[in-house]
């Protein structure tokens, strides 16, 4: 079942550089890592998806394929179908719109629109547009195990699962998104108890839908799920799907820009680890996962709305070469309300015209507040809240409530 049902329009970048970077590449600062030469090479991507249409007349896609960097292609969905063909109108491109955000490169244009530029490709489309069947779920798992047994050890799944099926009987509901109780979760963490692969996954479009919360397998405590962001005030997209409160973790885990859907934001995240495992090849998956968390800009204060929120490149190399970083702003309050003079916050205020304050209960967000662009603030602590998150553009500022 596909998370997203858009045509994927390319991120515009913010300004001309001698390389072009796209807008999600921008906010997490990669130039950092382009500039160590980190370009995935070496490392070992799965891709599954819902069709790779076109990938192989993509300029963005081109040099994969001229320098023999795709090495598996199967189709569990129509094996008769030649690869790379399809039909734009069931969105059989999505899978193509995905890996050049995990490492397309614009050549011509020298325009960078992923980071692994350089990585090996396993390419397995495992669902179809025209219906919503469970097998798509068994596709998933076997297409998964298959690229286990040739070494691949990072996986990217834009797809979801929620209550879309064709056949009605075997739609899920929310209150089975807990972590255990999907056929879908339930096989990806059998599967990940075994092997010691990352495997990251979008959080889902439903934040503005009755539905809401996170779709099937985001919540699986094994996988990485990214939710999405907004560009220039880092709290979350309206349609970025929510971790729910019944889960006893935090989901999602991070969150970077994404204008049209969080099957855009987990592939930035993928080909970043790309470069993470190419610099340290060492990495287990829970220190890949430990990394981008403490690189994150809401560390050590997440939420279930974008998790810990967006990654730095720059930190997470300083991370990754032992040094320690300073976490979120933090101020306490020792009554229900707490006065702020955030003067030295102006310019970012202006910039962005407002305050948004996440109230919370641990990490579960409880109420969300905006507040127009001020130079100083009240804030007031609603009952049963324990922390509060300010965002203010690309920053954030913590409040512990003093508790009774």
């Amino acid at each position: 079942m596909r998370v997203l049902k858009l045509v994927l329009l390319f991120h515009l970048p913010y300004a001309l550089l001698a390389q072009t970077l796209g807008f999600a590449l921008e906010q997490i600062e990669s130039k950092a890592l382009i500039e160590k030469g980190l370009t995935g090479k070496g490392v070992k991507i799965g891709i599954i998806d819902g069709g790779f249409l076109g990938a192989n007349e993509a300029p963005a896609l081109g040099g994969h394929f001229e320098e023999n960097r795709v090495v598996y292609y199967k189709d569990f969905v129509t094996p008769h179908l030649q690869p790379y063909d399809g039909n734009k109108a069931l969105n059989d491109d999505h899978g193509t719109d995905v890996w050049q955000l995990i490492g397309g490169y614009h050549a011509e244009k020298d325009i960078q629109y992923g980071l692994a530029t350089e990585a090996t490709y396993y390419l397995a489309r495992t669902d179809y547009d025209a219906y919503e069947k469970r097998q798509e779920e068994h596709n998933l798992i076997a297409a998964m195990s298959e690229m286990i047994a040739q070494g691949v050890r990072l996986f990217n799944v834009s797809l979801g699962y929620t209550n879309e099926y064709s056949n009605r009987s075997e739609d899920y509901t929310p209150d089975q998104i807990d972590g255990k109780s999907t056929w879908i979760t339930q096989a990806l963490d059998s599967l990940l108890t075994v092997h010691d692969v990352l495997v990251i996954v979008s959080a889902g479009n439903d934040g503005d839908l009755p539905w809401r919360v996170l779709s099937a397998p985001a919540d699986s405590k094994h996988v990485l799920a990214i939710g999405a962001t907004k560009l220039t005030q880092w709290e979350e997209m309206y349609y970025s799907s929510i971790g729910p409160d019944w889960l006893p973790y935090v989901k999602p885990e991070l969150s970077v820009f994404s204008n049209i859907g969080t099957s855009y934001s987990a592939p930035v995240i993928t080909g970043l680890a790309a470069c993470m495992m190419q610099y340290d090849s060492t990495l287990k998956t829970s220190q890949i996962k430990d990394l981008l968390i403490r690189s994150s800009h809401l560390y050590p204060y997440p939420n279930n709305y974008v998790g810990y929120g967006v990654p730095s490149c720059p930190k997470l190399l300083r991370l990754m070469a032992g040094e320690q970083q300073p976490p979120a702003r933090v101020y306490q309050a020792k009554d229900d309300h707490i006065a702020l003079k955030i003067d030295f916050l102006s310019a970012d205020i202006q910039a962005n015209g407002k305050i948004v304050v996440y109230h919370k209960k641990e990490w579960r967000v409880m109420s969300k507040e905006t507040i127009k662009g001020l130079n100083k603030l009240k804030i007031d602590r609603p009952a049963g809240c324990t922390q509060s998150t300010l965002f203010v553009g690309k920053m954030a500022m913590e409040i512990l409530w003093e508790q009774d």
